[in-house]
């Protein structure tokens, strides 16, 4: 068995003795300069967003993380460089290489629009992530930040991860 999946079932199954629900009730969300930050750090775990020479980010339903995000522009993530970022209330007319779901009502359209296009959802919402976003990030009680993997989902948007992500990541099914 390759090595990711022997490492995603294991987790799968350690997942089953800590339930969403408690996930839910120890993660808050990530406010914006965090959770910009960590989208910057952590999508070059994906293999495909993180070979990819220009990235561009559209949010949906989140200016505040827009805003923060737009202050990397031309700054290195993963072995490319953020090209672009842009922001609105629907699902973008353009592909872009990831789709950050800031707003939890357009969360069913924005996790249709990416397994169609095959690409990477990711969220400050932790909540989002039992529901289908495939990367979270949020606010432990000890107040540090969290990033949340839902294997799931990943495989519906045909993602290919790192297998370092399995370190820092808790993982939801």
């Amino acid at each position: 068995m390759h090595r990711f999946g022997y490492a995603a079932t294991i987790l799968s199954m350690a997942g089953m003795l800590f339930p969403n629900m408690q996930l839910k009730a120890q993660t808050q969300n990530a406010p914006a300069p965090i959770a910009a930050a960590m989208v910057l750090k952590v999508v070059g775990f994906e293999k495909t967003v993180g070979a990819a020479s220009d990235i561009t980010i559209y949010v949906l339903g989140a200016a505040d993380v827009a805003a923060e995000l737009s202050k990397g522009i031309g700054k290195p993530v993963g072995k490319g460089m953020l090209k672009a970022v842009e922001t609105g209330a629907d699902v973008p007319a353009a592909k872009p290489t990831l789709l950050f779901v800031g707003d939890a009502g357009k969360a069913a359209a924005a996790m249709a629009y990416s397994r169609a296009n095959k690409i990477l959802t990711v969220t400050g919402l932790p909540d989002l992530v039992s529901q289908g976003v495939t990367l979270g990030f949020g606010i432990g009680e000890d107040s540090k930040p969290r990033v949340l993997l839902n294997l799931t989902a990943s495989a519906e948007e045909g993602l290919d991860w790192n297998p370092a992500i399995l370190k820092v990541a808790k993982t939801v099914e």
